[in-house]
């Protein structure tokens, strides 16, 4: 177990489609996606019509806990659990809308979360944040490893309208 303090939980937060289980997936590290969590903890709604279950995030994030050994929590809502630091998937938005559209997205959820991408993904909800922060997945086993120190910043981040 872990001294107090430790780093044992880190969200890993994107767009839908960017990359963030392919990512999880590649660290090797143990893995819990929100959906489980919120499935365990009887935190998830029914299907809605456009296919996705609604996450009572608020009571998700009450029910979490810290897991004994450093654990990554993939999903696109991860950054609204207490998790210990976060990293922030990116996709370039056209690449996006080819992924989305091969999962069988429809035409409107496509446009949303390109949009979302394009307006910076989940930064906007993570200004004032105060967590260890990376964006990217360049360097992201050796960020764990040094600590999780903060790399990243929403003033810094990708903007693909540039």
């Amino acid at each position: 177990m872990r001294e107090e303090g430790a780093i044992r939980s880190i969200g890993v937060i994107g767009t839908p489609g960017c990359g963030k289980t392919t990512l999880c997936k590649a660290l090797g590290l143990p893995t819990r996606s929100v959906k489980s969590l919120a499935e365990s903890n009887a935190c998830l709604g029914e299907l809605d019509t456009d296919g996705s279950h609604p996450v009572d995030v608020e009571r998700l994030a009450k029910l979490f806990s810290k897991p004994l050994e450093l654990t990554l929590i993939d999903g696109h809502l991860a950054h609204h659990l207490p998790v210990d630091a976060l990293i922030v998937v990116r996709c370039e938005p056209n690449e996006l809308e080819k992924r989305l559209t091969a999962r069988g997205y429809s035409a409107h959820k496509i446009q949303s979360n390109v949009e979302v991408e394009m307006l910076g993904g989940p930064w906007p909800e993570l200004i004032g944040d105060n967590r260890p922060i990376k964006e990217g997945t360049e360097g992201v086993l050796e960020w764990i490893k040094s600590g999780c120190p903060s790399l990243a910043t929403p003033e810094g981040a990708i903007d693909w309208l540039s």
